[in-house]
Protein backbone atom coordinates (compact mmCIF):
# COMPACT_ATOMS: atom_id res chain seq x y z
CA UNK A 1 0.00 0.00 0.00
CA UNK A 2 2.87 2.35 0.84
CA UNK A 3 4.43 1.76 -2.58
CA UNK A 4 1.16 2.65 -4.25
CA UNK A 5 0.91 5.93 -2.28
CA UNK A 6 4.49 6.80 -3.15
CA UNK A 7 3.86 6.02 -6.77
CA UNK A 8 0.73 8.22 -6.87
CA UNK A 9 2.53 11.07 -5.09
CA UNK A 10 5.48 10.97 -7.47
CA UNK A 11 3.23 10.68 -10.52
CA UNK A 12 1.10 13.62 -9.38
CA UNK A 13 4.19 15.68 -8.61
CA UNK A 14 5.72 14.90 -11.99
CA UNK A 15 2.48 15.75 -13.75
CA UNK A 16 2.10 19.04 -11.86
CA UNK A 17 5.74 19.94 -12.45
CA UNK A 18 5.39 19.17 -16.15
CA UNK A 19 2.32 21.37 -16.40
CA UNK A 20 4.09 24.24 -14.65
CA UNK A 21 6.97 24.01 -17.08
CA UNK A 22 4.75 23.97 -20.13
CA UNK A 23 2.47 26.82 -19.05
CA UNK A 24 5.10 29.57 -19.63
CA UNK A 25 5.60 28.14 -23.11
CA UNK A 26 1.86 28.34 -23.72
CA UNK A 27 1.81 31.96 -22.54
CA UNK A 28 4.71 32.82 -24.85
CA UNK A 29 2.97 31.13 -27.76
CA UNK A 30 -0.24 33.03 -27.07
CA UNK A 31 1.71 36.31 -26.92
CA UNK A 32 3.42 35.50 -30.22
CA UNK A 33 0.05 34.86 -31.86
CA UNK A 34 -1.31 38.14 -30.51
CA UNK A 35 1.71 40.03 -31.89
CA UNK A 36 1.21 38.47 -35.33
CA UNK A 37 -2.46 39.43 -35.27
CA UNK A 38 -1.50 43.07 -34.54
CA UNK A 39 0.95 43.07 -37.46
CA UNK A 40 -1.68 41.84 -39.89
CA UNK A 41 -4.85 43.91 -40.05
CA UNK A 42 -8.10 42.03 -40.07
CA UNK A 43 -9.65 41.89 -43.50
CA UNK A 44 -10.05 39.64 -46.48
CA UNK A 45 -7.06 37.62 -47.61
CA UNK A 46 -6.43 35.40 -50.59
CA UNK A 47 -5.32 32.51 -48.41
CA UNK A 48 -8.84 31.25 -47.85
CA UNK A 49 -9.67 31.09 -51.54
CA UNK A 50 -6.57 29.57 -53.12
CA UNK A 51 -8.67 26.99 -54.91
CA UNK A 52 -10.24 29.85 -56.92
CA UNK A 53 -6.83 30.65 -58.42
CA UNK A 54 -5.22 27.23 -58.69
CA UNK A 55 -4.99 25.01 -61.76
CA UNK A 56 -3.96 21.44 -61.00
CA UNK A 57 -1.83 19.85 -63.73
CA UNK A 58 -0.33 16.41 -64.02
CA UNK A 59 0.76 15.52 -67.53
CA UNK A 60 3.85 15.32 -69.74
CA UNK A 61 3.21 17.57 -72.74
CA UNK A 62 5.41 20.60 -73.40
CA UNK A 63 3.03 22.54 -75.68
CA UNK A 64 0.13 22.15 -73.27
CA UNK A 65 2.35 23.14 -70.35
CA UNK A 66 3.49 26.32 -72.11
CA UNK A 67 -0.09 27.25 -73.04
CA UNK A 68 -1.40 26.70 -69.50
CA UNK A 69 1.47 28.71 -68.02
CA UNK A 70 0.66 31.62 -70.35
CA UNK A 71 -3.03 31.31 -69.48
CA UNK A 72 -2.22 31.32 -65.76
CA UNK A 73 -0.32 34.60 -66.10
CA UNK A 74 -3.14 36.20 -68.10
CA UNK A 75 -5.86 35.07 -65.66
CA UNK A 76 -3.92 35.67 -62.42
CA UNK A 77 -3.82 31.97 -61.59
CA UNK A 78 -1.25 29.69 -60.08
CA UNK A 79 -0.40 26.20 -61.27
CA UNK A 80 0.21 23.21 -59.06
CA UNK A 81 2.07 20.42 -60.83
CA UNK A 82 1.44 16.98 -59.40
CA UNK A 83 4.35 14.57 -59.16
CA UNK A 84 4.19 11.20 -60.87
CA UNK A 85 3.08 8.56 -58.42
CA UNK A 86 2.34 11.00 -55.56
CA UNK A 87 -1.26 11.44 -54.37
CA UNK A 88 -1.22 15.18 -55.15
CA UNK A 89 -4.44 14.80 -57.11
CA UNK A 90 -6.22 14.24 -53.77
CA UNK A 91 -4.57 17.08 -51.88
CA UNK A 92 -4.43 20.09 -54.16
CA UNK A 93 -7.36 22.54 -54.09
CA UNK A 94 -8.08 23.85 -57.59
CA UNK A 95 -10.91 25.12 -59.75
CA UNK A 96 -9.88 22.94 -62.68
CA UNK A 97 -7.68 19.91 -63.27
CA UNK A 98 -5.75 18.89 -66.38
CA UNK A 99 -4.48 15.33 -66.11
CA UNK A 100 -2.95 12.52 -68.08
CA UNK A 101 -3.88 9.37 -66.20
CA UNK A 102 -0.58 7.75 -67.20
CA UNK A 103 1.20 10.51 -65.24
CA UNK A 104 -1.22 10.25 -62.30
CA UNK A 105 -0.92 6.48 -62.18
CA UNK A 106 -3.70 4.11 -63.14
CA UNK A 107 -4.29 2.73 -59.64
CA UNK A 108 -4.22 6.20 -58.11
CA UNK A 109 -6.72 7.37 -60.74
CA UNK A 110 -9.13 4.57 -59.83
CA UNK A 111 -8.78 5.50 -56.17
CA UNK A 112 -9.37 9.16 -57.04
CA UNK A 113 -12.57 8.35 -58.96
CA UNK A 114 -13.91 6.30 -56.05
CA UNK A 115 -13.07 9.08 -53.58
CA UNK A 116 -14.55 11.72 -55.87
CA UNK A 117 -17.84 9.86 -56.25
CA UNK A 118 -18.19 9.22 -52.52
CA UNK A 119 -17.40 12.80 -51.49
CA UNK A 120 -19.18 14.63 -54.27
CA UNK A 121 -16.05 16.26 -55.66
CA UNK A 122 -17.19 18.38 -58.58
CA UNK A 123 -13.97 20.02 -59.78
CA UNK A 124 -14.02 20.06 -63.59
CA UNK A 125 -11.37 17.78 -65.04
CA UNK A 126 -9.79 17.78 -68.50
CA UNK A 127 -8.26 14.42 -69.34
CA UNK A 128 -5.48 14.53 -71.93
CA UNK A 129 -4.90 10.87 -72.68
CA UNK A 130 -6.50 8.27 -74.94
CA UNK A 131 -7.35 5.69 -72.28
CA UNK A 132 -10.92 4.48 -72.67
CA UNK A 133 -11.14 1.61 -70.18
CA UNK A 134 -10.61 3.55 -66.93
CA UNK A 135 -13.60 4.79 -64.95
CA UNK A 136 -14.62 8.45 -64.92
CA UNK A 137 -16.08 10.30 -61.94
CA UNK A 138 -19.88 10.37 -61.99
CA UNK A 139 -20.41 13.64 -60.12
CA UNK A 140 -18.13 16.04 -61.92
CA UNK A 141 -17.61 17.61 -65.31
CA UNK A 142 -15.08 15.50 -67.16
CA UNK A 143 -13.99 16.00 -70.73
CA UNK A 144 -11.45 13.82 -72.48
CA UNK A 145 -9.27 15.42 -75.14
CA UNK A 146 -7.12 13.86 -77.81
CA UNK A 147 -3.98 15.88 -77.15
CA UNK A 148 -2.78 15.15 -80.68
CA UNK A 149 -5.77 17.04 -82.11
CA UNK A 150 -4.61 20.54 -83.04
CA UNK A 151 -7.63 22.24 -81.44
CA UNK A 152 -7.42 20.48 -78.06
CA UNK A 153 -4.95 22.85 -76.42
CA UNK A 154 -6.75 25.99 -77.55
CA UNK A 155 -10.09 24.56 -76.36
CA UNK A 156 -8.63 23.74 -72.94
CA UNK A 157 -7.14 27.24 -72.60
CA UNK A 158 -10.32 28.95 -73.77
CA UNK A 159 -12.40 26.96 -71.29
CA UNK A 160 -10.05 27.63 -68.35
CA UNK A 161 -10.13 31.36 -69.19
CA UNK A 162 -13.95 31.34 -69.38
CA UNK A 163 -14.21 29.52 -66.05
CA UNK A 164 -11.85 31.93 -64.28
CA UNK A 165 -13.53 35.00 -65.81
CA UNK A 166 -16.96 33.80 -64.69
CA UNK A 167 -15.74 33.02 -61.17
CA UNK A 168 -14.17 36.48 -60.92
CA UNK A 169 -17.31 38.15 -62.28
CA UNK A 170 -19.43 36.51 -59.59
CA UNK A 171 -17.03 37.42 -56.77
CA UNK A 172 -18.38 40.18 -54.47
CA UNK A 173 -16.79 43.60 -54.98
CA UNK A 174 -15.27 43.48 -51.49
CA UNK A 175 -12.90 40.70 -52.60
CA UNK A 176 -12.15 41.71 -56.19
CA UNK A 177 -9.14 43.94 -55.58
CA UNK A 178 -7.25 41.65 -53.24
Amino acid sequence: MKNRKNFLKSATSALGFGMMLSSPKLVLAAKAIAVKEKDHPVGPTRSGITWRRNIFCQFDHDSLKAAIEKCAIETDCTIFYGDNGDPDIHACPAFVMVVDRHAVGLDLWKEYVEYSDINGDDIPCFIVDNISYLPLPKKKYVYQFDINNETSISTIIKTITEMKTEMDRRLPALFKNI
